[in-house]
């Protein structure tokens, strides 16, 4: 993938973007899996009549556990209530991918680099494995989805086990294959080139929402505010984009990037095979000796306790960032109430800083070193999450309320407008079947409930009465008449007003604190996720290297190896570990302790990481003129 100049090799830029078109379709399906599919579960374990039975039992029989979780605000106004696993069986869910990564990504990898095929060694497992991948994915939100009962929960999981091992089946393949078709002298240039495709197809994932959403609202005659308001409808439209994608960069690598024919059996005879297959083998024997003649040359004691602390270092570091990208949907859709196209496209702010800091990172750790650089992409990541948790807590001082407190307001406000807009989506259904378009004013909001509350408390009439009236008795249909008192106890408790409280007083002093909490952390949430994009930058390009030159020039596979199995165990680990941390703390905003804990202890580990730095210029400079 390179072409001729008188300088000797350039990168052919138009091959290497085709060749990208692989690690983009990838990237796109990862882009999208994350947030998404943890709504999914969300909703479908929340629903499980199993996992709210796991539930009942452990905190029946561990009452402590029950105690603990209502003093955290989990049980109270909420129609699921208590104690859940929902979070933890999340957790567990999310690192098959990664299990499976581990797994089955280097046996795949390595029966690609032994592939005799007239498409080559890659292209086979990417044209065969990447359709079946793009059909499963855009299965998940159908099963998922339109099951009804206790078999959605099963149906989903076989989908999504089945969706992540076809996926491990192809993805070492397309990532080996521009080191393949690149001379070794161009790689790292090949490589920015692939990343950025990478960067493109996570980019089109985060938008992905906003487009489904639009083509929703055209496919199904809804406006896109009713689209947001039941955002799962749109879900199908998103996996269907992923797939689509998926589909289309396998068509590029199968008719526009041409790999060697290594169908060696049919090209040669049989001795010029025979002498292929010999010169093989003594080539795998050389490299063997060599590989025992490395491990024969051991590190210096103080070169393994920099490797140790750095690859605790790493897990911690990945820990934090993991459970962050894993349950960043949730988080916004539970503190910032937002939908999920709209997380994803605000977190292509962190995606664009991240690519802007790149650059500056490589030269900062040039010239301060990696260390320092790495250290300081930590202190920003601590900056970022202190200054969001700071307001908000500043926020919640200012109205004399704990996070627990909060949390149990917030729940309020969570219970009813969920039950808006599950009316909301019963109301359209009803209108689709009679033929009829839903008007305007029939289409509920919370705003619009507490408003109507309010004048049917002063005796007045407002123009959408009967749509809330109807509401009103949908709400103590589903919710039970206890619903009023949950909400008006609630307020007493926390937010402590004076005088006698009505429902319609109640509703409105739960809409007003959040609303004003919500409306200031919107808007923080923007420079926080500049700030984190930028700070993972510095961070991530920096590590890997620092962990390579511990080993040194000729150990650089082998410590890659460490550096892989050190982030691969924390994606593993860290999903399990903060579905622990929500179980207990009853609120996603515990991602902002968890989070900064685990950047605490990377930094500190950091600390006694004492080699790995790159050697200055002026050292090499002064090492080749004494030469």
């Amino acid at each position: 993938m390179a072409e001729k100049t008188k300088d000797g090799l350039k990168l052919d830029y138009k091959k290497t973007i085709l060749t990208g078109f692989g690690f983009l379709a990838t990237s796109i399906a990862w882009a999208i899996y994350d947030p998404y599919i943890t709504k999914i579960l969300n909703k479908i374990l929340s629903e499980s009549s199993m996992i709210s039975d796991w539930s009942n039992a452990i905190a029946n029989a561990i009452p402590w556990i029950g105690d603990f979780a209502a003093a955290q605000g989990e049980s109270t106004v909420s129609l699921g209530g208590g104690f859940t696993l929902v979070p933890l069986f999340i957790g567990i869910i999310m690192t098959f991918d990664n299990i499976f990564g581990v797994i089955f990504q280097p046996t795949f990898g390595k029966l690609s680099d032994n592939c005799h095929s007239k498409l080559g060694k890659r292209r086979p497992f990417i044209v065969s494995c990447a359709p079946i991948s793009a059909v499963l994915f855009a299965l998940i939100p159908f099963v998922a989805l339109n099951t009804n009962g206790d078999l959605a929960l099963p149906l989903t999981m076989i989908t999504v086990i089945l969706f992540v091992f076809s996926m491990s089946l192809w993805r070492a393949p397309v990532v080996a294959l521009m080191p393949d078709l690149t001379p070794p002298s161009l790689r790292s240039e090949g490589n920015a080139v692939i990343n950025l495709m990478g960067g493109l197809g996570s980019a089109v994932g985060m938008i992905a929402g906003t487009i489904a959403i639009a083509l929703c609202a055209v496919f199904t005659g809804l406006t896109t505010a009713e689209v947001k308001a039941n955002e799962t409808i749109s879900f199908p439209y998103v996996f269907i984009i992923g797939s689509v994608i998926m589909i289309l960069g396998m068509l590029v690598l199968l008719f526009f990037v041409k790999e060697e024919d290594t169908s060696i059996k049919l090209k040669l005879d049989a001795n010029q095979y025979a002498d292929e297959k010999a010169k093989r083998k003594a080539e795998k024997e050389a490299a063997k000796a060599q590989k025992a003649a490395l491990k024969a040359t051991k590190l210096t004691k103080s070169e393994r306790k920099s490797l140790i602390f750095m690859l605790g270092c790493l897990f911690f570091l990945f820990c934090a960032a993991n459970a962050i990208t894993t349950f960043f949907s949730l988080f916004a859709q539970e503190i910032l109430h937002m939908i999920t196209s709209e997380a994803t496209a605000i977190m292509l702010l962190f995606a664009v800083a991240a690519a802007i800091g790149a650059l500056p990172a490589g030269k900062a750790g040039k010239k301060f070193g990696r260390k320092k650089t790495i250290l300081a992409g930590l202190a920003v990541f601590l900056v970022a999450f202190i200054m969001f948790f700071g307001v908000f807590l500043g926020m919640l001082g200012s109205k004399n309320l704990s996070i627990n407190n909060y949390v149990q307001v917030n729940n309020a406000y969570i219970t009813i407008d969920d039950q808006i807009n599950a009316y909301n989506a019963e109301k359209r259904a009803e209108a689709k079947e009679q033929g009829l378009e839903p008007e305007e004013e029939s289409v509920l909001s919370m705003a619009g409930y507490a408003e109507y509350i309010q004048a049917k408390e002063a005796g007045k009439t407002t123009a959408t009465d009967k749509y809330y009236s109807d509401f009103e008795t949908y709400l103590e249909a589903n919710a039970g008449e206890g619903i009023y008192d949950a909400i008006i106890k609630v307020v007493k408790d926390v937010l402590k007003p004076e005088g006698e409280l009505t429902f319609a007083g109640a509703i409105s002093s739960v809409q007003t604190v959040v609303n004003d909490v919500t409306k200031v952390l919107r808007i923080l949430i923007f420079p926080v996720l500049v700030l984190a994009g930028a700070a993972n930058m510095f961070v991530t390009v920096n590590t890997l290297p620092l962990v390579l030159d511990i080993g040194g020039v000729e150990k650089v596979g082998t410590f890659t190896g460490y550096y892989y199995t050190a982030t691969f165990s924390a994606q593993i680990a860290s999903p399990i570990l903060y579905g622990f941390v929500r179980m207990f703390s009853g609120t996603y905003i515990s991602l902002f302790y968890y989070s900064p804990v685990a950047f605490a202890i990377a930094i500190l580990m950091l600390l006694f990481v004492k080699h790995g730095e790159a050697v200055p210029d002026d050292v090499v400079k002064a090492a080749a003129q004494e030469d």
